[in-house]
């Protein structure tokens, strides 16, 4: 996330699965935590009860963001087990904290990891928010970015202008290119080729990934 020039941040709290922080805006003053929830599910639990505890005190707008490890729904997982036991837990400290998930474009999975010749997918990045934050910025969105040399996908959140100003339909990534053994390649040369900047990385390789499609069976459009 980049915040502007004009910006400043200080630090709130901070946990070994989360870092809290106040940023000022001119007159704007909001709570940011970035979260890498512990994959054993034991350990999350530590995490959860840290947000409950930030979310008794913080009085202002607060936006939490990152890898939560854990999914909400069987739709955001394909391939692996789904838990309804966990994603209960993991809803019950959305809602003690009142925070809504704002959703993403872009690609439906955010982690994928191919195990024994299966790809197993899952939402496991997200940015929720609290309604006063909802409000301060009513036109922010995140976008799932393509993921490159992790097994994780990027996070793009954008808090102002409208997902829908660009008359021309997004760019999205589909799943089926990551089952394809030659499209790893195909992005990490076309990485190789950008200047070294991430937006123009991105372009490059949607350039090259939309031709990949066009010369591949499934021709996806």
């Amino acid at each position: 996330m980049a915040l502007s020039c004009s910006a400043t941040t200080s630090d709130f709290a901070s946990h070994p699965q989360a870092i809290s922080f106040t940023v000022v805006e001119g007159s704007k003053s909001w709570v940011c935590t970035a979260v890498y929830a512990n994959p054993r599910v034991e350990l999350r639990q530590q995490v959860w009860a840290h947000l409950r505890e930030l979310g008794g005190r913080i009085t202002l707008p607060w936006l939490v963001l990152g890898d939560f490890n854990e999914i909400l729904l069987s739709t955001e997982c394909r391939g692996g087990r789904f838990s309804m036991a966990w994603a209960s837990q993991f809803l019950e400290v959305l809602n003690d904290c009142n925070l809504l998930d704002m959703g993403a474009k872009g690609l439906h999975f955010t982690w994928y990891r191919n195990q024994r010749g299966v790809v197993l997918a899952k939402r496991l990045d997200r940015a929720v928010c609290n309604v006063a934050w909802q409000a301060m910025f009513p036109e922010a969105y995140v976008e799932n970015l393509c993921r490159v040399y992790s097994d994780h996908c990027p996070l793009l959140l954008r808090r102002d202008g409208s997902r829908d100003k660009s008359p021309d339909r997004p760019f999205r990534f589909q799943a089926a290119w990551a089952t394809h053994k030659d499209f790893e390649r195909i992005v990490r040369e076309a990485w190789c080729r950008s200047k070294p900047t991430l937006a123009n990385g991105l372009q490059v390789v949607q350039v090259d990934a939309l031709k990949f499609n066009n010369k591949q069976s499934f021709k996806i459009r």
